[in-house]
C-alpha cells in the first residue's frame, strides 16, 4: 500500500491531530462521566463580550522550498452580543470583527489578510419552544481599506463599470474603502431548533428575503495568468430577492474545552436584473455562504482556532471566495449568557 505523503494531510487534520494531542496531556477529570445537565434558558436579558488578540508565528532557515525569515500574522477580533427572551418571544443580536495582518519574508510590511465585520439582528415567535417564525437582518462588510501589495513592481489593467480600461504600475493597488462592499439582507420566514444539547444543537431556517450589494466601486483581481499585467475589474452594485434555506450545527465536547461550529446558507434569487448580454439564471446566480470554526482551549483564556469561510456571490464575483486561518487566541470575556439548571 502507498504510504500517503504529508502534503495528504490536509488543515482540518492537522487542527484535529494537534487538538487531540493538547487533550491526550491533559487531566484526566476533564473528560465527562456523565451525560451534560439539561439547561433551561431563564427569561430577561444575556450579554456577551469577548475580545481577542490572534498570534501565528514561523521561521524558517535553509528549509528547501521555503523563503527565508520569519513569517507573522497578527490581529485582533471582537465577539458580542445580547439576547432578550419573554415568554414566546426572543430577541437576539450579535456582533463580530475579525481583523488579521500578515507580514511573510517575500513581502516585508503588514498587509491586511481577513477583514470581517459581521452584523445580525433577528427576533423569534415561539410557537413551540423549538419551532416559529422569524425575521431577520443582516449586514457584512469590511473594516478598513485594502491593498494589493506586490513586492516587485507590477501593472494593472482595470475595467471600469462603463467597460473602459486603464492601467496602473507600481507596489501597491488600492482595492476598496473601507465598508466597501457592503452586503444588506433581510429575510423572514420559519425556523426550527429539533435538537438542542450541548454536544450537538442543530438550528434551521427557511424563508424569503432580499439582498443588496453596495460595492461602491471596489475593486477585484480576477489574473487569468495569460499575461504579464494583473487584470482587475470593478464590482458593480445590485439587488436580489429569493429563497434562503440556512442550516447550522454547534456543540461543546471534553467539558467544553472542543468548541466547533458549522452554518451553511443558501440563496435562490427569484427576482434581479442583470446587464444587457448576461443570460445567467437563477441557478447560476445561486448564492452559498459557509462556515466553520474549531477551537480548542487550552486554558480558560487561550486557544487553539480554526476557521474556515468560503463565499459564492456570483453577481459580485463569479468564483468562490475561501479564506483559511489558524490561529492562537488569547480572550478575555467581560459578559457571557447565564445558564439556569434545570
Amino acid at each position: 500500500m502507498k504510504k500517503p505523503s504529508p502534503r495528504s494531510l490536509n488543515i482540518p487534520t492537522i487542527f484535529l491531530l494537534l487538538a487531540l494531542g493538547f487533550q491526550a496531556a491533559a487531566q484526566s477529570d476533564l473528560i465527562l462521566d456523565k451525560a451534560p445537565d439539561e439547561i433551561k434558558k431563564k427569561d430577561g436579558w444575556d450579554f456577551l463580550l469577548t475580545p481577542g488578540l490572534n498570534l501565528s508565528l514561523s521561521s524558517n532557515r535553509s528549509v528547501i522550498g521555503q523563503p527565508e525569515g520569519l513569517s507573522m500574522t497578527v490581529g485582533a477580533s471582537v465577539s458580542s452580543g445580547a439576547r432578550f427572551r419573554k415568554g414566546p418571544h426572543e430577541w437576539r443580536s450579535s456582533l463580530n470583527i475579525n481583523e488579521l495582518f500578515t507580514r511573510t519574508p517575500t513581502l516585508e510590511e503588514f498587509v491586511k489578510s481577513t477583514d470581517i465585520v459581521k452584523l445580525e439582528s433577528m427576533y423569534l415567535f415561539h410557537l413551540l419552544d423549538w419551532l416559529g417564525p422569524f425575521a431577520k437582518i443582516n449586514i457584512d462588510t469590511v473594516l478598513l481599506e485594502g491593498f494589493d501589495a506586490r513586492s516587485e513592481p507590477v501593472s494593472w489593467v482595470i475595467t471600469r463599470s462603463d467597460g473602459t480600461t486603464d492601467t496602473r504600475s507600481g507596489f501597491h493597488l488600492r482595492l476598496n474603502d473601507g465598508f466597501a462592499p457592503l452586503t444588506f439582507k433581510e429575510t423572514a420566514g420559519f425556523f426550527a431548533s429539533p435538537y438542542n444539547s450541548t454536544p450537538l444543537k442543530i438550528e434551521g431556517r427557511l424563508g424569503f428575503g432580499g439582498q443588496h450589494v453596495f460595492a461602491n466601486d471596489a475593486l477585484a483581481i480576477q489574473d487569468d495568468g495569460a499575461t504579464d499585467t494583473i487584470e482587475v475589474i470593478t464590482l458593480k452594485s445590485y439587488s436580489q430577492a429569493g429563497g434562503l434555506v440556512e442550516v447550522g450545527f454547534s456543540g461543546e465536547l471534553y467539558a467544553k474545552r472542543l468548541i466547533y461550529t458549522t452554518k451553511a446558507e443558501i440563496m435562490i434569487p427569484f427576482l434581479y436584473e442583470l446587464n444587457k448580454g448576461d443570460d445567467r439564471d437563477m441557478l447560476d446566480l445561486t448564492n452559498i455562504e459557509f462556515s466553520a470554526s474549531l477551537s480548542f482551549r487550552v486554558f480558560e483564556w487561550l486557544s487553539l482556532d480554526y476557521v474556515f469561510r468560503a463565499i459564492r456571490q456570483p453577481q459580485l464575483l463569479d468564483e468562490f471566495q475561501l479564506q483559511n486561518n489558524i490561529l492562537l487566541t488569547a480572550s478575555y470575556t467581560f459578559f457571557k449568557p447565564e445558564e439556569e439548571k434545570k
